[in-house]
């Protein structure tokens, strides 16, 4: 007897200090149901069915009042892990405030304001205020209570299976099926079928379906008194106690307008509501409370999880302003704090990982945009890559001033950039007009080119620059057609057909741009070379005609430029001297004819005088 006396003190005083440790009291709930068992037919049963009772009482709080403040304190110790400014702190306090206007001597919520005025010195002195209206001892301390990890209250456990009912004599309820219980062999010291066992087994059915699980473990202690090991009584009382501790009511004994409301909500909660949800929630409570139900299980779990998707809403609204003013640590915290008390909130984590990467994206952009190095054209193109980076950052986060300010560095340092790349441009493009080699302005037109681009990519609104990118390009254009001319007029040169000379010098004498070329100029030689040797040739068959129209040709574009008149003035000397002798040679044979034609007439006088 007295160690049963002991073992119920132990249990009492351990129950005193884990009044919301929701493990501890798992594990006292199984030494009481043992001891419980173990002080039946004794006079300490009583102690113990209370004992039970009080753990009952605890495990499952009934008063709303009681649930509220779970609530509260659940929100203000979210809020305390969280804190990261004094804002968080004061909000804690605000909440728990209203816990202590609810219930002044909360142990918890006195320990959980200790600890929010470790905070700071204005916190210390908020709490101290609370204390001295609510007149609470500021040294006040709570032994046996954590208040650095207040546990959540558990989710409320499924109903338990229905145990195998016992059929009465006179059979089951209308519309009720039961199982018949194996029924044991008779022993020496029971009677199985006797009329009170019956008629108590029968009772104790009819308890347990009406939900009347106190009334079911007394009728099953009666039961066991009569007919002690009675399989069905044990089973029956083992049930109504576990129901009793986890606060399970039977849907029927649900009134209907409080089913109503409770199914509402639950539609709002789907809905997004919470507020509503909230209230309909407490009408469903208050219904069943009026009807004699003094804890509904689901409508109390129900509740918690409103309080805790309100709370991840307002956490999330809190983060989502953090975020519109560029403090992402402390909205990081908040979201962090949000998916803490709704686990896999898809809000939440959508939320977390879009900051992270805006985090990680403002990050690099920085860093890369410190570490700007390299020349101009590798310049750009981590300018480029930069600029991307914050851009897709920006397109998550389009209100935020901080990456409106790295978008702002960046453009300034492509401003720059480009300012540069458009000088060596144009420095190119001037060293291209005095280049005497096509490849030598080739190449200077590709670099002007290259940079001009490059520096429309780092400001693609300037219409000087894609001007004189255009530019650019059409000269390279114009010089590759006259690379491609040139070499046309060389293979055609070396044909030496006339056509195909005549075509050559009118292919190169559209390329007077191109005169101090040593490609143009050498292939112009070479052309009138050929000219010279047709001018000579003439000259030696004295086609003075087809020589003179030769060198004619000789005398025009391209061959003007080339600068050889000494070889042009000799033909023309030779061609004159032959054009001369021609002369000459005519003036000769009329003088002749005219020689012998008188000559003639002088001999034949004799002849034509008389006639005249």
């Amino acid at each position: 007897m007295s160690h049963l006396q002991e073992r119920l003190e132990e249990l009492r005083r351990r129950l005193m200090a884990a009044t919301d440790d929701a493990a501890a009291l798992t594990r006292l709930e199984a030494e009481a149901r043992a001891l419980l068992a173990d002080a039946r037919n004794t006079p300490h049963e009583a102690a113990a069915q209370a004992l039970f009772a009080e753990l009952a009482r605890i495990s499952n709080p009934t008063s709303p009042t009681a649930a509220t403040v779970r609530g509260l304190l659940r929100r203000a110790r979210i809020r305390i892990e969280i804190a990261g400014d004094d804002d968080d702190i004061d909000e804690a306090i605000d909440i728990l405030a209203e816990a202590l206007a609810l219930d002044p001597e909360a142990p918890d919520t006195i320990a959980m304001l200790q600890q929010a005025g470790a905070w700071s010195g204005q916190a210390r002195q908020r709490v101290s205020d609370l204390f001295a209206r609510h007149d609470i001892s500021a040294s006040a301390s709570v032994p046996g209570n954590d208040t650095e990890a207040i546990p959540a209250v558990p989710d409320a456990p499924a109903l338990p299976e229905d145990p195998p009912a016992y059929t009465p004599a006179f059979g089951p309820e209308p519309g009720e099926t039961v199982d018949e219980p194996s029924r044991p062999a008779a022993t020496e010291s029971s009677t199985w079928f006797g009329p009170d066992i019956e008629d108590t087994l029968s009772r104790l059915t009819q308890a347990y379906y009406a939900g009347e699980y106190q009334q079911t473990v007394d009728l099953a202690n009666r039961a066991l008194t009569m007919q002690p090991g009675n399989p069905a009584a044990l089973e029956y009382r083992q049930k109504a106690e576990d129901n009793l501790i986890r606060g399970v009511v039977p849907d029927h004994r649900i009134p209907f307008d409080a089913r109503v409301a409770y199914n509402r909500a639950n539609s709002l909660v789907r809905a997004g509501n919470y507020d509503e949800a909230e209230r309909l929630y407490r009408e469903a409570r208050d219904l069943a409370e009026h009807s004699g139900i003094l804890s509904w299980k689901d409508a109390e779990q129900a509740m918690l999880e409103i309080q805790d998707l309100a709370l991840a809403r307002e956490l999330l609204n809190e983060g989502d302003r953090l975020m519109e003013s560029d403090h992402w640590n402390e909205a990081l915290r908040k979201y962090e704090g949000a998916l803490r008390v709704v686990a896999n909130d898809p809000q939440a984590e959508e939320r977390i990982e879009n900051l992270r990467r805006v985090q990680q994206d403002a990050e690099q952009a920085g860093t890369q945009l410190g570490m700007l190095s390299g020349s101009l054209q590798e310049q750009a193109n981590q300018l480029e890559n930069i600029m991307t980076i914050i851009q897709r950052a920006h397109q998550r986060l389009p209100g935020s001033q901080r990456l409106r300010q790295l978008i702002d560095s960046t453009n300034q340092r492509q401003l720059a950039i480009r300012n540069r790349l458009f000088d060596q441009a144009r420095i190119a493009l001037s060293r291209n007009d005095n280049a005497d080699s096509l490849e030598e302005r080739l190449q200077l037109a590709g670099e002007a080119s290259a940079l001009l681009e490059l520096a429309a990519m780092l400001d693609p609104g300037d219409a000087d620059l894609a001007a004189a990118s255009m530019a650019a390009r059409s000269q390279i254009n114009d010089m590759e057609n006259a690379r491609q001319v040139i070499e046309r007029a060389s293979a055609l040169v070396a044909q030496n057909f006339e056509n195909d000379l005549t075509q050559a010098r009118s292919m190169l004498a559209g390329l007077e741009d191109y005169s101090q070329d040593a490609r143009w100029r050498s292939v112009v030689n070479e052309l009138m070379t050929r000219y010279l040797e047709r001018v000579e040739d003439a000259l030696e068959t004295g086609d003075l005609d087809l020589a003179e129209s030769w060198l004619e040709a000789a005398n025009e574009t391209p061959f003007n430029l080339i600068g050889r008149r000494n070889e042009l003035q000799r033909l023309e000397r030779a061609l004159r001297r032959s054009r001369g002798r021609r002369r000459t040679r005519t003036l000769l044979l009329v003088g002749l004819i005219f020689i012998g034609a008188g000559g003639i007439a002088l001999l034949s006088q004799p002849l034509w005088f008389p006639v005249l």
